[in-house]
């Protein structure tokens, strides 16, 4: 065949042109689609997903698929340009890249089935496949491939191959069609869910462009060209395809796990009626601050709150309890805590605050108090009594004490103050 290049070829028409086209638009598609889901799986990792393990022997039959993809154009490409002494080398990567292809699909049902599959027996698989592959590398006329002379055919390149050429393609036949078929009766047991099918469509097609080319290389031609890289492209986009589903129902499951586990600590942590953090989440925060934590505590008591609930009902009651919430919640900085601390008393943290500061945000709050209307009467309105105390004490709860003797120091003030502990 005399030399040319590349390029004049595919200037050209015919058969042999448009599938070397095909082959270079598939192998720049199996290397994006490799990239992605080589980028889910290690996503899958990140979030210790059960299925990651299969992922990864998933991604590594189709790093296997792109291998094969690359070493059948560049053996191609070799064919085209006259380079006979090349074709082989590109050859044998791509046969053996599906030796060890099926021995990554093996590996990924094995896990399947049994998710923690001991590694040396994931391993042997390998080291079998690998030394199969190696079998490939081996001219000889009783092994696989004869001699380092192939038939060339316009882009077509056909081994010379010995007697064990028949056996070996039978061989990856059945262990591809014994291992899509459990995979098929997996995808069953599953109920059919639309990523399984996808990966099982994605398997027949392998399949059944694998029969196609097996058959090719032994002298049984059914289409004038090679099937098995468009059938490893369309493999790795029903993976890709499955992966991301699979991915985003994590996503999904992860973000009603979360969401389940945040209302499961509200639940534990704040008081179901006013909304508030409840007492015991304010009391761990504290022990946690240490003996030098900056700011105060504000002691807050509704006053003649006995006489709202006496005259109206608790009904009204425990509605005008979480008007006063929502006003102390509107009113606080951030990183203050304000926490129920029972009946109709509140205690807020109040972060960095000095008793001027105090003393500000507690006259917010009992201006905003007093917008809440008590009861039918529109004249009644809600007041408070406040008692602040700075942290300059050991102890948390002595500083609460000392806060709450400023509180009945406001309340014999005439209530609706606020006082400063000294």
């Amino acid at each position: 065949m005399p030399e040319h290049s590349a390029s004049t070829f595919l200037a050209g028409a015919g058969t042999d042109t448009w599938t070397l086209w095909l082959n270079i638009m598939a192998t720049g598609a199996a290397v994006a689609l490799l990239l992605l889901l080589s980028v889910f799986t290690l996503a899958l990792y990140l979030y210790r997903d059960r299925e990651a393990p299969a992922a990864l022997q998933f991604a590594l039959a189709n790093l296997c698929a792109t291998v094969y993809i690359a070493g059948d154009l560049t053996s191609r490409i070799d064919a085209v340009t006259g380079d006979l002494d090349a074709v082989m080398t590109p050859y044998r990567v791509a046969l053996s890249a599906v030796v060890m292809g099926l021995a990554a699909l093996i590996c990924m049902h094995r896990v399947l089935r049994r998710r923690h599959e001991p590694r040396w027996r994931l391993a042997a698989i390998y080291l079998a496949g690998a030394l199969l592959a190696s079998v490939l590398w081996v001219d000889h006329p009783a092994l696989i491939i004869a001699s380092n002379r192939p038939t060339i055919e316009g882009s077509q390149v056909f081994a010379d191959y010995g007697a064990a050429g028949a056996p070996f393609f039978v061989l990856c036949m059945v262990a591809f069609s014994y291992t899509n078929w459990r995979m098929v009766r997996r995808a069953r047991r599953t109920g059919g869910t639309l990523a399984w099918w996808l990966t099982v469509i994605g398997f027949v097609l392998v399949f059944l462009t694998g029969v196609h080319d097996a058959l090719r290389e032994m002298g049984v031609e059914l289409l004038p060209l090679s099937a098995l890289t468009p059938g490893f492209v369309a493999f790795q986009v029903a993976a890709l395809a499955a992966m991301v589903i699979h991915y985003s129902r994590t996503l999904s499951e992860r973000t009603e796990t979360d969401h389940q586990l945040r209302h499961l600590a509200d639940k534990a942590t704040r008081d179901p009626l006013s909304g508030l953090f409840n007492r015991a989440f304010l009391e761990s925060h504290l022990d946690g601050l240490g003996p030098h934590a900056r700011g105060g505590l504000l002691f807050i008591d509704l006053d003649h709150f006995k006489v709202v609930n006496d005259r109206f009902g608790h009904t009204r009651g425990d509605a005008l309890l979480r008007a006063v919430a929502q006003r102390i919640d509107h009113t606080m900085r951030d990183g203050d805590i304000a926490c129920r601390w029972g009946g109709d008393e509140f205690v807020v943290f109040l972060a960095d605050a000095n008793p001027d500061a105090a003393d500000s945000i507690a006259r917010r709050l009992l201006e905003a108090f007093e917008s809440i209307p008590a009861g039918d009467n529109e004249d009644l309105r809600i007041g408070a009594s406040m008692g602040f105390a700075e942290l300059t004490d050991d102890d948390w709860r002595r500083t609460l004490r000392r806060a709450d003797q400023a509180l009945y120091q406001a309340k014999d003030r005439g209530r609706g103050v606020v006082a400063i502990a000294s």
